[in-house]
Order: structure tokens, then C-alpha cells, then sequence
């Protein structure tokens, strides 16, 4: 008996190290059915493989796979443990049909293991006319710079009577939902940009009450964004048009239409697309006049836009690269000037296409310009639509009476040429130089002097000059020293007073932060501001909710990084500053949480001017109560 409990514990022991270091690789899909141009959440799962080792899906040739993270489980059987790596894919498969997904490799030691294979359905969408989705460019082919306009129009048909004056997206829940590739601004590809940022974008079209939900975007309610998050919807312009249904009949369809404008910056050619929608449609009426729907699947196909190069035919040798639509400007600083004085010229370049790639114009390459200046390189910088090349310049000589006209060419996106422009002659005045004569400079032989006065000398400068007494008085005066030590002895009080002022107000932090906490605010809010310029939407939100914030902790001498709004709010009514300034900071924190989570919380610029009324009324609150110097 003890010999078999021995034998079985021993037994026991090897399967259990059997199971804690065996590889295994396992699979999971989270939908066995999808729809075509729908993505499937698709794991695999290692276990007891090395760190470095990851699965390899180069046999996926029928699906674009994304992968979506990684990640560590741990599970212990008995007394040995099993470490599990998880790697996360989105699968979107090329065809439709029973499709079968391959099985992962995993290479260790020189040895291959496998995972297994499962099977996906993909369904085509159904032939239906209830809602129809068409994807649109205003231009196939378009030039860097030049923007261009994607629609994505979506014809619901109209309820059945007595409904058909309601919005067909009106009376569901929950809104149908949309898939935009392209909606979603850190999904774009480089050399694609928007003309506005998505939360500008959607947040203009959210509507309470119907409308679509997109990309699954959710707003958080409550303050402080305590509250569970829920799809934000939003409804485009809508208008009605009479269009054929599946039997050919005429009849009336609701258009949604969500149009998006962009910019290539670069070459190439870019796809918008697929977009689909899937949701509940009413589509007739029961006996109790209630409406009745059923489950609809529709895909809009991608389209290309292609974004073509400059032809070098017709090119001029004024062109430095501009595509778009200009004008230019010039202007020469100061208009009076010598020969050989150094003059600012500054050439505006103002308008829509490529400034930051067009260069400085030579100048040296113009005749008019080159015989009458001399001409260094050019500095370059762009701000906002203008580009800016400013030189320094010197004029040759004094028939100079004006700064020439100075061409450049740029190629119009819209005539498909090249245009040259001239900036327009500016009149100046140039005077010969100055030049010195022999008289100008005064020369004397030294003279000695036995008076201790200097006289005064009408002839000029004189050098040469060896008796130092002939400059000044050498006699002793020893008032003029004591009043001069006791006057820096109270010289030196002073600056201990002053040094051992302004040490005790260092050492006094709070102090500091308080005098320079609407400094620093005016600081956070540019920099918000800049980032929301940019399309960083929700990182520009959060620096404007911390320039409120880090005012709030600068004046009550807290630590900016652990104040919360609550905190906030608690603090500045013990400051028995005004209620309505209280109220407007809650509103306006609101609004930034709404916005920090979701993109349907407003305009941006409303939020921005928000936030800088608000800084205005509690700095205004503040210094009432004095709390700010």
C-alpha cells in the first residue's frame, strides 16, 4: 500500500511538470459569423513558450490582419504554474463564404508548433432597398494641397404612413450604427489631412434624439466622468428625393449625407472605404398601428482618390515649388538709405497649396535685382497661409530709385498651369556714403601746460597728448573721499536690505506661485490651444481643464497633479469668492469632461472661449478677495 501511494505520488508529480512545461497553442474567435467587410476579434493563446516567442500568421493571405495588443495570464494547477501569452488580431477577410482560418505557427529550439484551424462564415450583405449607402469624391484626381470633399450619402426609405413625415432614424433604439474608416482622425494615412478635426467635425452634427452612431464613439455623462458611457449620436443634413426601390417604382428616400474635406500633402493614392451599417429599420405597420422593423446590413464601396505630381511640362524657371492659388507681396526696410547700408526685403507668398515646401526665390538670377544690390540668403518660415522669405540687401550705388518688381510662378491646381505673379515696384531714395576728409581729423603737437585748467579746444580731437595734467585737476580733496565712503556705506545697507527682502520672498513659495499663477495659466491655455490647432483634440481638452486646475492650486498653494475638480470647487467657495464665478467653473469642467470623452461635446473654439472667460472671471473673483497679488 505505501509502496503504490509512492509510486502514484510519483506519477503525479511527472504529469503535473508535464503540464506545466508542455507548449500549447490554442485559438479563440469571438464570432463564428460575421458580415462581408466586417472584422473579427481573433486570439492566440501560448503557453510555456519563451518570452521572445510570437505567433507568425504569414499564412493569412486571405485577411488583412491588425494586431491590437498583447497581454500575460497565469494559472496554476496543483503546484505548478502555467504562464499564458495572449496576442490579440482583428481579422477582415478578403472573400465571403464558409472561409477557413489558418492555423498559427510558433517556432522554438528549432522546432515548429501549431494551432489549429476554425472556420468562419462571412455573409454577403442582402439584396435590400429599406437603406443604401454610396461613398463619393468631388474629384478622382486632385494635386497636393488641393483640397477635395468625401461624401458618404445614406437613403433610408420613408416610414410607412401614417409615419412618413418622422425621420426614418428617428424611431429606433439604438441608433443604427456606421463604420467610416476615414472619420477617425489617427486612422488617416500620412499625407492625408483634415481640413477640420473630427471633434469639430462630428461634434456639429450631434443630435439628442436620431441620427447614426459612428465608430462607435461614446460620450460620459455626470461630472467628473463618474458615470457609465453611452454612443453618441449624430444626424447630417438630410433632404428628401424620389428614387427607385427594388421594384422600380418611384418613391421617396430620406438622404443623409456626412461630407468631410481633406488635403493630401504628399503623392499617392488614397481609399475611402469600405463603410457599412447595420441597425434596426421600420419597414411596416401592425395591426395596432405600431411600427414594426427588421435587421438591415449595408456596405458602401471603397473609392480612390488620386493625389498626382506637378508635370514638368510648361515649368518655368520662376517656379520654387508653390501649387495652389497666391498672391505676392513685397517690402523693403528702411525706403532711405547710403550706398552700401544694409536694407531688409521681405517677399510675401500668401494663399492655399504648398507653402512649406516652396523655396526662396533667387534673386541673384534677376538682372534688375542683381545690378543694383548685393544680395545674401534668404531666412524662410511659414505662418499661417503665408510664407515669408526675408533677405538683406545693400545698394550698389545711388541711381538706385527703386526695388524692381520680383516675379515667381506657382502651378494653379484649379487651370492645371503654371501662373507667374509679380510683386509690385517699390519707389526708395539711395545717397552716396559719407566719406571723411584729412580735415575731419584734427592733429596738434603737444603742448605742455603749467595751469591746471583744461581749455577748450575748437580745432577737433587731438592725440598725441603726453602731459596728463593738461586733462585734469590733480589736486587732493579728502571731504570728497569721506562723503564718497559714508555714501557707499549707505549704498551697501540698502543692498542688504534689498538681498535679505528678496531671499525672504523666495524662500516664501506659496507667495511665488501665487504671483505668477496667472502667468502660468496664460501659458497652459496657449499651449492647449496650439495642440487643438493641431487636431490633438483630446490632449488639447485636458490642458484646457488644467489651466482652470492649475490656477485653482497655484493660488491655494496645492500640487497641480492630484487636484481634482471636486477639490477645486470645495476650495474656492472657503475662499468666499463669488457663486455665479463657482457655477461658471463647474460649467465650463463639465464641458471639458464631456469633451475629454467623447466628440460630441461641442465646438472646440466654443470650449476654448469658455475656458478663457472663466480664467478672466476668477482671476477678477481672486483678486476681489485678495488672493491674488
Amino acid at each position: 500500500m505505501i509502496r503504490r501511494t509512492a509510486w502514484f505520488a510519483v506519477w503525479t508529480l511527472i504529469a503535473s511538470a508535464s503540464v506545466a512545461h508542455s507548449q500549447e497553442i490554442k485559438v479563440e474567435l469571438k464570432h463564428d459569423k460575421i458580415y462581408e467587410g466586417d472584422s473579427v476579434q481573433y486570439n492566440v493563446l501560448l503557453s510555456n513558450f519563451d518570452e521572445s516567442a510570437e505567433p507568425d500568421l504569414n499564412e493569412f493571405k486571405e485577411f488583412d490582419v491588425k494586431a491590437t495588443g498583447s497581454g500575460i495570464t497565469v494559472r496554476q494547477f496543483g503546484r505548478s504554474i502555467r504562464r499564458t501569452r495572449v496576442f490579440e488580431y482583428l481579422l477582415t477577410p478578403h472573400g465571403r463564404g464558409v472561409v477557413e482560418v489558418p492555423s498559427p505557427t510558433v517556432e522554438q529550439d528549432g522546432q515548429s508548433y501549431r494551432g489549429d484551424t476554425v472556420m468562419l462564415t462571412v455573409a454577403a450583405a442582402e439584396e435590400q432597398d429599406v437603406a443604401r449607402l454610396e461613398v463619393t469624391a468631388s474629384r478622382e484626381e486632385v494635386y497636393p494641397m488641393q483640397p477635395f470633399e468625401v461624401r458618404l450619402t445614406i437613403a433610408v426609405k420613408s416610414l410607412p404612413e401614417p409615419h412618413e413625415n418622422k425621420s426614418p432614424v428617428s424611431v429606433q433604439d439604438p441608433a443604427p450604427r456606421l463604420s467610416i474608416p476615414w472619420a477617425e482622425d489617427d486612422q488617416l494615412p500620412d499625407g492625408l489631412v483634415p481640413k477640420v478635426p473630427v471633434g469639430r467635425w462630428l461634434g456639429d452634427l450631434q443630435n439628442e434624439r436620431s441620427g447614426f452612431s459612428v465608430n462607435n464613439f461614446t460620450s460620459r455623462g455626470g461630472f467628473g466622468g463618474l458615470f457609465s458611457g453611452r454612443l453618441v449620436v449624430f444626424e447630417p443634413r438630410v433632404t428628401r428625393a424620389l428614387r427607385k426601390d427594388a421594384r422600380g417604382a418611384r418613391i421617396e428616400y430620406w438622404e443623409y449625407v456626412f461630407a468631410r474635406t481633406f488635403v493630401p500633402t504628399a503623392v499617392g493614392e488614397y481609399n475611402f472605404g469600405p463603410v457599412r451599417l447595420k441597425g434596426d429599420f421600420a419597414t411596416k405597420v401592425n395591426t395596432r398601428g405600431n411600427l414594426q422593423g427588421e435587421e438591415i446590413y449595408a456596405v458602401a464601396k471603397s473609392i480612390r482618390v488620386r493625389v498626382k505630381d506637378v508635370s514638368t511640362d510648361g515649368r518655368l524657371d520662376s517656379y520654387t515649388g508653390a501649387v495652389g492659388k497666391f498672391r505676392f507681396t513685397s517690402e523693403i526696410s528702411p525706403r532711405e538709405a547710403k550706398v552700401g547700408d544694409p536694407m531688409t526685403l521681405t517677399l510675401s507668398l500668401t494663399g492655399v497649396g504648398t507653402l512649406d515646401r516652396t523655396l526662396a526665390p533667387d534673386l541673384n538670377q534677376l538682372g534688375a535685382i542683381e545690378s543694383r544690390f548685393k544680395v545674401y540668403d534668404a531666412t524662410e518660415e511659414t505662418e499661417d497661409s503665408t510664407r515669408r522669405f526675408t533677405y538683406s540687401v545693400r545698394p550698389k550705388h545711388a541711381d538706385v530709385t527703386e526695388l524692381p518688381a520680383v516675379p515667381i510662378s506657382y502651378f494653379d491646381v484649379d487651370d492645371e498651369k503654371f501662373v507667374t505673379i509679380e510683386s509690385d515696384a517699390i519707389p526708395i531714395k539711395i545717397e552716396e556714403a559719407n566719406r571723411l576728409s584729412n580735415a575731419d581729423i584734427a592733429m596738434a603737437t603737444p603742448q605742455r601746460s603749467s595751469g591746471n585748467s583744461v581749455e577748450v579746444r575748437t580745432e577737433g580731437i587731438f592725440a598725441n597728448v603726453t602731459d596728463l595734467r593738461e586733462l585734469r585737476d590733480e589736486a587732493v580733496h579728502p571731504d570728497r573721499w569721506f562723503l564718497s565712503l559714508g555714501g557707499l556705506a549707505g549704498l551697501l545697507f540698502v543692498v542688504a536690505l534689498a538681498t535679505q527682502h528678496v531671499q525672504t520672498l523666495r524662500a516664501d513659495i506659496g507667495l511665488q506661485r501665487r504671483r505668477g499663477a496667472v502667468s502660468a495659466a496664460k501659458q497652459r491655455f496657449e499651449a492647449a490651444t496650439q495642440t487643438l490647432s493641431v487636431g490633438e483634440n483630446r490632449e488639447g481638452v485636458e490642458r484646457l481643464s488644467s489651466t482652470l486646475l492649475g490656477l485653482v492650486a497655484d493660488v491655494c498653494d496645492l500640487e497641480p497633479g492630484g487636484l481634482t475638480a471636486q477639490d477645486a470647487i470645495a476650495k474656492l467657495e472657503t475662499s468666499g469668492i463669488e457663486q455665479h464665478v463657482i457655477e461658471q467653473f463647474i460649467s465650463v469642467m463639465q464641458d471639458c469632461d464631456g469633451a475629454r470623452y467623447g466628440v460630441g461635446a461641442g465646438s472646440s473654439d466654443d470650449l476654448v472661449e469658455s475656458v478663457e472667460r472663466c480664467v478672466d472671471e476668477l482671476v477678477r473673483g481672486l483678486k476681489a478677495r485678495r488672493l491674488l497679488p
